[in-house]
């Protein structure tokens, strides 16, 4: 090849105002770019929003119609072929890979398009892809499908079955397979498997907003996140179980020699050793390991622990339809892997992993067995059994105001002497004040334990107060934000000496009661922020600063599912829904107002106390669609469990509901759709084309919900 060939590997979702990615653009362009929209299924809107956006930033764009029904002849079409040529650079769109190689390499054959384009690079020009622009650019092509199903099921040639497709890409990268929104997604599954299906050692995971930029045998990442970059090894088994495997994550401003595969950190980049700050435990919660940024979060973890105390971490997954669970094994090995940082001006850190030991295994478990695994399976709190008596009791609200029925619910469920945590409140005095007096006014012994963050260091050490805990019978969590909560108890990661005390209240047979947001710092996964046409429309965030579902880490004490509050007049099935969907939890509950939820015995049986009761969500994987622009839930069956009910959750299920149960339930979804137009509208959006919600009844008094969001372009 003449010239140093370039490439922009883009995964997806760029941003208008990604200011690094448009000037590499315009940098190895020269200025002038053809646009192809060839993998949308709406090229001509595309091209022209692309051509604009391209303008904007200073490139003279050129829309080349090889899109759309006669894209197979307009890349046989010689004249075509030489304009795009002239152009001297390219950029693909997203939308479907498959009709990029249908195009230019009809039946494995070239076409003069792609001639054209294989004299522009050879001269020197610019090859670019964003999305399924990207994901062509490799030689084996990732066509579709979810990362668990690839590691259970392979590859398959009929769209129809589980498992992802593969197919012939354009080559212009030999250097290893491309997959593509790959964080945000959780692709490391399918890149896994597409590797091993093609003979290839090498795979490159690019996330939105990310670009991988390619000049010869030099690649930087420049863009908002960054790339995985897995190695499979020399001589790899073609199938699970892999162990051994190498996965590192290059930052922005890193870079890698394609050459050698070396990665090179950028200059601002520092070891990371261990501090008084440092996570010291595992995660209390096992995330999905396919769910939105999960195995990143992980990844960065590990690099910011103490690894004398603290070196792995275990990601899972599961399919129902084979009844089978993936385990996904990180370790930061001594004297291998390497986890570099850099401080940003905001105070938050930009990280460089280098080498991780990732092993993958699978494992036949029903769906109940699975369910009770995840529930036995130590997640860094103390161990031992809880005695049949414990009880959790989860608000939708706050007991002190409102309907007498919840306060009556929780005290028929609590025995004093009870401890009051406040670590959730912003006035922490004032809110435990508050629950002494009124449970004194009721006849309940109670404490304010005087537990909350500013005083942690101090209280970890006080023997005085870790006695005064253990022998309360009752501990109750106060509301305000689950975060606070959580971060206080579980200091970076460990379970504080306070929390174990916490947890010998419960073993022992007593109640653990959190009242509203609190309640959501019980499961597993914790809904932390973001409401419910957000989560529909964006997703899981990444972080705070971005539009979305926020999901932090919770202290694993009930996980049949996750949980949350003020269900409904704060409108949250949504994004209840959306949390058990990314995260492959089979249910979800929503706790009502003047409710509470009651888990007896640390097992699967629960009452609904109060005054409206508990709304169950229970989702089906094999109508869930996460891949792609598109999200889907479809089948989501919603009971209303009426206070004075108790019922096994893997058992027989909740009970049948009455009339005024399912009108409540339809009440809430024609909320959920009303949300959902009102924020398109305010925000200029055609509603019907990016969100749809629909419901109809079924047996028993439960209510069907479909939910499907257009994340394409989400803005």
């Amino acid at each position: 090849m003449g010239k140093t060939p370039k490439l922009a590997i883009i995964g997806g979702r760029l941003e208008t105002d990604n200011a690094a990615v448009f000037a590499e653009l315009r940098r190895l362009s020269g200025g002038r770019i053809a646009i192809l929209a060839t993998a949308s299924g709406e090229p001509d809107e595309v091209a022209a929003e692309t051509a604009e956006l391209f303008a904007s930033h200073g490139m003279l764009p050129a829309i080349i119609p090889i899109h759309g029904p006669g894209a197979p002849a307009a890349a046989q079409d010689a004249r075509v072929a030489a304009a795009l040529e002239a152009c001297g650079s390219a950029y693909f769109t997203g939308g479907d890979q498959a009709l990029i190689t249908g195009a230019f390499l009809p039946g494995g054959q070239k076409s003069p398009a792609f001639w054209a384009l294989e004299r522009m690079v050879t001269a020197g020009g610019l090859l670019a892809g964003s999305s399924a622009g990207a994901a062509c650019l490799s030689g084996p092509m990732i066509l579709g499908g979810s990362s668990v199903q690839a590691l259970v099921h392979g590859v398959t040639d009929d769209p129809e079955q589980p498992g992802m497709m593969m197919g012939t890409g354009l080559g212009f990268f030999p250097h290893g397979l491309i997959d593509q929104h790959f964080i945000k997604r959780g692709r490391l599954g399918r890149l896994l498997v597409g590797m091993a299906a093609s003979g290839t050692r090498w795979g490159f995971g690019v996330d939105e907003n990310t670009a991988l930029v390619v000049e010869g045998t030099d690649a930087r990442v420049v863009g908002e996140y960054g790339v995985m970059l897995l190695d499979r090894g020399e001589g790899a088994p073609g199938g699970p179980p892999w162990e051994g495997l190498r996965l590192s994550y290059l930052d922005n401003g890193d870079g890698l020699d394609l050459a050698t595969m070396q990665p090179r950190p950028a200059k601002a980049k520092r070891r990371l050793r261990a501090g008084a700050h440092s996570w010291r435990a595992p995660a209390a919660s096992r995330r999905n390991a396919f769910g939105p940024y999960a195995l990143y979060e992980l990844m960065v973890r590990l690099a910011e622990g103490d690894r004398s105390v603290y070196d792995r971490e275990v990601a899972l997954a599961y399919d129902p339809s084979a009844a089978t669970a993936a385990r996904l094994t990180l370790v930061r090995e001594r004297k291998r892997t390497l986890a570099l940082a850099a401080r940003r001006r905001d105070g938050s850190r930009r990280h460089t992993i280098l080498d991780m030991r990732l092993d993958v295994a699978l494992e036949k478990a029903s769906r109940a067995e699975w369910l009770r695994h995840r529930t036995a399976e130590p997640r860094g709190l103390s161990g031992g059994q809880v005695a049949p008596g414990a009880r959790l009791v989860v608000t939708g609200s706050s007991p002190l105001t409102g309907h007498p029925a919840l306060l009556d619910g929780i005290l028929a469920n609590i025995r004093g002497p009870v401890g009051v945590i406040a670590a959730a409140s912003a006035d922490p005095a004032d809110a435990a004040r508050d629950y002494v007096e009124t449970l004194r006014r009721r006849g309940v012994e109670a404490e304010d334990l005087g537990i909350h963050a500013a005083a942690m260091p101090q209280l970890m050490a006080d023997a005085g107060l870790l006695e005064r805990v253990a022998s309360k019978r009752a501990i109750l969590f106060t509301g305000g934000d689950q975060t606070r909560l959580v971060e206080t108890l579980l200091h970076r990661g460990a379970e504080t000496p306070v929390l174990g005390a916490v947890m010998h209240v419960y073993q022992a047979g007593g109640a653990l009661v959190a009242v509203s947001g609190a309640a959501s710092a019980l499961s597993g996964i914790m809904i932390a922020g973001g409401g419910s046409w957000q989560a529909i429309r964006y997703g899981v965030a990444a972080d705070a600063g971005h539009a979305g579902l926020l999901l932090e880490e919770g202290f694993g004490l009930f996980d049949l599912g996750i949980v949350d509050q003020n269900i409904i007049d704060r409108n949250r099935l949504g994004r209840l829904v959306v949390a058990c969907a990314e995260e492959n939890a089979r249910f979800g509950f929503g706790v009502c107002e003047d409710s509470a939820m009651v888990v007896h015995g640390g097992g699967t049986e629960i009452e609904a106390i109060g005054r409206t009761g508990i709304v169950l969500a229970e989702l089906e994987p094999e109508k869930l669609t996460l891949q792609g622009d598109s999200f889907a839930a479809k089948g989501v069956v919603l009971s209303l469990v009426r206070p004075g009910s108790r019922f096994d959750l893997l058992g027989s299920g909740p009970p049948a509901t009455a009339e005024d149960c399912t009108r409540r339930l339809e009440d809430l979804v024609a909320a959920l759709e009303r949300e959902c137009w009102q924020a398109a509208r305010e925000r200029g959006l055609a509603h019907t084309t990016h969100i749809h919600v629909a419901m109809r009844r079924a047996a028993e008094g439960r209510v069907v919900l479909d939910i499907e969001s257009d994340r394409a372009g989400a803005d």
